[in-house]
């Protein structure tokens, strides 16, 4: 066929050339067959104009062109007296592109490959691209190790100019990693050396991580790790010999070798600073943390490297060239570093602008920052106004970058690129939970509330344990340097004596009023002022420690209750933080209002109580995505002024998600008369966890834990006799919807006592509608 269409190429150019055997002057050009491509701009393509010589190779010049456009599938040039009639045929437009049958890559991705060999809608067909197509996607599927893939690609006629192209493809099963060598090694163990590379063979997780499915891409990577870890522990003319990945014929199995030279170790010899240092030696002589004589590591010059920009960059220096100069003495097997300083020139910030905040206020962005516009470039300054955007909570994927001001020497503006996520939730509610049991709901809230970053909400729930109506409303900004205010209104009843807590029931309704003082970065001190009625109801069936307290002190109570508190965050952002330490601490302090008359005359005793807890969360990461957890509780409260106890309804309860997991929600500790969790006037929880990395994203967090924790009546035992204290070991598994967040733990006991409520499984999870 491409024997065919050659010799009709030839055909044309003879019968031309014959056409304009002589040489005359172009009159005119004429052109037949023209569709979609304009006449002026045809002739743009032409080699030739009127009023142009022509001659015998003039229509061998005109076909060429043409054809190297790519735009025609024929051309015919002829002469008619003093003008040239070129007759052509367009080629096809690509009107769509269906692509059937992909899985492991989205269509999306598989569009951008074909874009890169010029393959999109709109563009003009040829059917010798078929098979560049067909390779082009084969490619992206043999990176991911899916050699059995087949693609068939068929084009079909729409119309005269129009194609319609459909590809489908049949993906096949990924190749599995048989085995990993690693040959010339003779300091390091392959166990060792592996254990840098996310690719395995398989495993008892490789189920679930499709570690062990060969990749290109992370081949790549894992080989850069080997060399990395080399050159981190002395080995600096460590090489990668060669590589070779071996598939079986049937395409399932993949062998892989790795053949490396180590080298010797090199020792440093001296770390030196040269090139401009701006007077700064000394001070950045204390940031090298190279020492003379160690083994060379790559990691320390990189964090040396870090640190040495990031005191620039705090002075302004945003476009400073630090070079790592690593000097062998190949004889001697050591090597001498030096840091070579080009600053550059100081600049300042013209403009801060932000990209992709459809919905929020640019001055919601904007009182979030730390690095001014008209100020000094500060990267310190510029990485905690990103933490401060991420501690927002309807913010995700923040970038920042940096270009020179128009016309401004020595200025940069300052770009912020924000994707918001959703901040409005408007939910009904029907679920299960260990700590509530059936419960259902509808709420409405807006952590964003109409852009201007205030958050309100409205709820109604209902469950076994309570029916809550309740209305908040908080702005972090009721004045420029960061004062807050918050109000919460709510109308609860209780009924514990549902699941299995103590037998009584509670009507509550009341309003709080918070303002919040920063103190500094981190650090905020809240004081709240609020007023709580509560009913409280016992009934034949109740406990003898509930109708003794209601006979004692009445069943209804209207407190004033004060409270401060200090919290302090560093996170690194809100949801699903990495690093950082939070903790708040909160006093609260109830006093009575009305001194309720007894039945009998006379009045009830007053009860004046307070309770202060302090509850810290440490997150840290440690080695390939892996992060340290750690969560602390503590809890107090007692009675003051002459009132004897803490009223038994403000006691803290301990078990189940959030607390000790593996046990029952609330149960944990003293029971009353009943056999019911009454719960304690003391409280010491506390908890370690491993965050495992994930195939799913930023949606869904994997802990493994341990839970340790009580509560105490006497609390002299507290960090004395263990005896009450439980203790509990699992995996959670938290997924956060575009709804609602969900939460799965599986947990068992390492220390219990006999009575105590176990549960294995517990979730706390709703389905939206």
């Amino acid at each position: 066929m491409k024997r065919l269409k050659t010799l009709g190429v030839i055909a044309i150019l003879l019968i031309s050339c014959s056409a304009l055997a002589s040489n005359f002057t172009i009159k005119s050009i004429r052109v037949n067959g023209l569709h979609r491509i304009s006449y002026k701009t045809f002739l743009n393509y032409l080699p030739v104009k009127t009023g142009d010589r022509a001659n015998t190779s003039t229509s061998t010049k005109i076909i060429r062109k043409l054809y190297n456009t790519g735009f025609f599938d024929n051309v015919a040039v002829y002469r008619q007296y003093n003008n040239i009639i070129i007759t052509v045929k367009e080629r096809p437009v690509i009107s769509s592109i269906k692509i059937a049958g992909n899985d492991k890559i989205k269509t999306k991705d598989l569009l951008k490959a074909l874009h890169k060999i010029g393959f999109r809608e709109g563009s003009i067909f040829n059917h010798s691209i078929l098979k560049e197509l067909k390779q082009a996607l084969i490619q992206q599927y043999h990176n991911m190790g899916l050699y059995d893939v087949n693609i068939a690609a068929n084009a079909k006629q729409l119309s005269k100019d129009r194609i319609a192209v459909d590809i489908t493809i049949r993906e096949g099963v990924a190749a599995k990693i048989r085995s990993i060598k690693i040959l010339g090694n003779r300091h390091f163990s392959n166990r060792t050396l592996l254990k840098n590379f996310s690719l395995t063979t398989p495993s008892l997780w490789s189920w679930f991580t499709n570690s062990d499915q060969y990749s290109k891409l992370k081949l790549a990577m894992d080989l850069q790790n080997l060399k990395n870890y080399y050159l981190d522990h002395g080995y600096l003319k460590c090489n990668i010999d060669s590589t070779q990945v071996s598939i079986t014929p049937d395409r399932r199995f993949v062998y892989i070798t790795i053949h490396i030279s180590e080298g010797h170790l090199y020792k440093v010899s001296n770390v030196t600073l040269s090139g401009n240092l701006l007077g700064k030696k000394q001070d950045l002589l204390k940031l090298v943390t190279i020492k003379n004589g160690e083994l060379f590591s790559r990691q320390k010059i990189v964090d040396t490297d870090n640190a040495l920009s990031d005191f620039f960059g705090d002075i302004g220096y945003a476009f400073l060239q630090i070079t790592p100069r690593p000097i062998p003495d190949d004889r001697n097997h050591t090597v001498a570093i030096d840091f070579h300083f080009i600053p550059g020139k100081p600049v300042y910030v013209h403009n801060i602008y932000f990209v992709g905040n459809k919905k929020t206020a640019d001055y919601v962005l904007r009182r979030e920052m730390r690095q001014m516009e008209g100020a000094i470039y500060s990267l310190p300054k510029i990485k905690e106004s990103t933490r401060r955007l991420n501690m927002l909570g309807y913010l995700k994927n923040i970038h920042t970058s940096l270009k020179p001001a128009p016309n401004r020497p020595n200025q940069v503006d300052l770009k912020y690129n924000v994707t918001e996520t959703s901040s409005t939730k408007l939910m009904g509610q029907i679920g299960y939970s260990d700590a509530e049991g059936f419960l259902y709901g509808a709420s409405i809230s807006d952590q964003n509330f109409l852009g201007t970053g205030d958050s309100a909400g409205l709820q109604f729930n209902n469950s076994s344990l309570s029916k809550t109506y309740s209305f908040n409303f908080f702005n972090p900004y009721i004045t420029d340097n960061q004062v807050s205010l918050g109000v919460n209104a709510y109308l609860q009843k209780t009924t514990p004596n549902q699941i299995d807590l103590s037998s009584y029931s509670t009507n509550t309704y009341g309003v709080k009023t918070t303002i919040g003082y920063p103190i500094s970065e981190y650090s905020i001190i809240n004081y709240g002022l609020g007023f709580d009625h509560t009913n409280l109801k016992v009934n034949a069936a109740s406990s003898t420690q509930a109708k003794t307290f209601v006979n004692k002190y009445g069943h209804l109570f209207d407190d004033a209750k004060l409270s401060t508190s200090w919290q302090y965050t560093n996170m690194d952002k809100a949801i699903y933080p990495t690093r950082g330490l939070s903790n708040d601490i909160e006093l609260a302090v109830a006093a009575p209002l009305i001194n309720h008359k007894m039945p009998g005359g006379g009045h009830y005793p007053k009860i004046y109580y307070y309770k202060i807890t302090d509850e810290a969360l440490f997150y840290h990461p440690i080695i390939k995505d892996f992060i340290f957890e750690a969560h602390a509780l503590l809890g107090y409260g007692d009675a003051f002024n002459k009132s004897q106890s803490l009223p038994f309804y403000e006691n803290f309860f301990s078990g189940g998600i959030g607390s000790v997991r593996g046990f029952e929600a609330g149960t944990i500790g003293p029971k009353d008369s009943n056999g019911n969790a009454i719960g304690a006037h003391a409280q010491a929880e506390g908890s370690i966890g491993i965050i495992f990395p994930n195939p799913f994203g930023e949606t869904v967090r994997t802990t493994a834990f341990v839970d340790a924790g009580s509560v105490y009546d006497n609390t002299k035992n507290i960090g004395r006799d263990i005896s009450d204290l439980r203790v509990s070991s699992g995996l959670q598994v938290e997924w956060r919807t575009p709804l609602a967040p969900l939460v799965f733990s599986l947990a068992a006991p390492l220390r219990k006592k006999t009575g105590d409520s176990l549960s294995f499984f517990q979730f706390s999870l709703g389905t939206s509608f």
